[in-house]
């Protein structure tokens, strides 16, 4: 990974968001811009409703995680934490760091505090789709779409529905974990409800499907509260290999 070339396209993605207006434009249905923090510090998602609905697969998974964690074998389950890694989703929604929403029109950026990383949800067209069926004909993960925070594809990508952003997420690589023990494969998808509940409280409503892991979709609800508006100082893991404060949520 060229990490110089990584950080100079992200500067110049976030510049070039900086010059656009600073408010929602007439399409979009609310601001959901500004400074964010989760409400309450996790480490793993609370299913509403009841229990994980965990497949023979996926529940069998899980209690190797478990094991592997009790043997501080990290490596071998949570590679993303073992090599500094970005968490992916839906985990990077728990960060116990801040993160910033860029509202431009066509895009919505999420950039956030811990190790500089972002997200980006096209709601106009703006940002070029890949090609679609890499991963699913892919196995191995040798398919050019996999990334560990996904990838909108046509028919999925982030819209309106009245005051809510609704975002549809696939294509992820089996890498990265759900949170800090549950797997995923990768047939993981993701529908995200992001709303403003009151002008100082975000909501991700969050529905997790992969019918290798889950006997059925399952939701879960993250909150998070309005930040005052600061530049994010550095806090690059690989600059600091400070394990404290990683994974995200713990």
């Amino acid at each position: 990974m060229n990490v110089v070339k990584d950080r100079g396209v992200l500067a110049s993605v976030v510049f070039a968001l900086s010059l656009l207006p600073l408010h929602a434009t007439a399409a979009d249905a609310v601001n959901l811009e500004g400074m964010w923090k989760i409400t309450t510090p996790q480490s793993s998602f609370k299913p509403e409703g009841g229990s994980i609905p965990f497949t023979d697969k996926g529940r069998k998974r899980y209690q190797e995680n478990k094991r592997l964690r009790a043997q501080k074998k990290i490596d071998d389950y949570d590679i993303a934490t073992a090599r500094c890694a970005s968490p992916g989703l839906p985990r990077l929604m728990i960060t116990p760091e801040r993160f910033r929403i860029w509202q431009r029109p066509g895009v919505i950026m999420i950039q956030f505090e811990w190790n500089r990383l972002y997200r980006q949800i096209d709601i106009g067209g703006l940002i070029p789709q890949r090609r679609v069926g890499a991963l699913a004909s892919s196995p191995g993960g040798q398919g050019d779409d996999e990334t560990l925070v996904g990838r909108a594809i046509p028919i999925a990508k982030g819209q309106w529905d009245g005051d809510t952003l609704v975002m549809n997420t696939e294509g992820f690589s089996d890498h990265t974990l759900i949170d800090d023990l549950i797997p995923h494969g990768y047939d993981l998808k993701l529908t995200e409800r992001l709303r403003a509940r009151d002008s100082d409280t975000l909501e991700d409503r969050i529905t997790i499907e992969d019918p290798q892991h889950f006997t059925k979709p399952w939701q879960t609800v993250v909150t998070y509260k309005r930040q005052p508006d600061e530049a994010f100082p550095e806090n690059v893991c690989l600059d600091t290999l400070n394990l404290e404060h990683w994974p995200p949520g713990k």
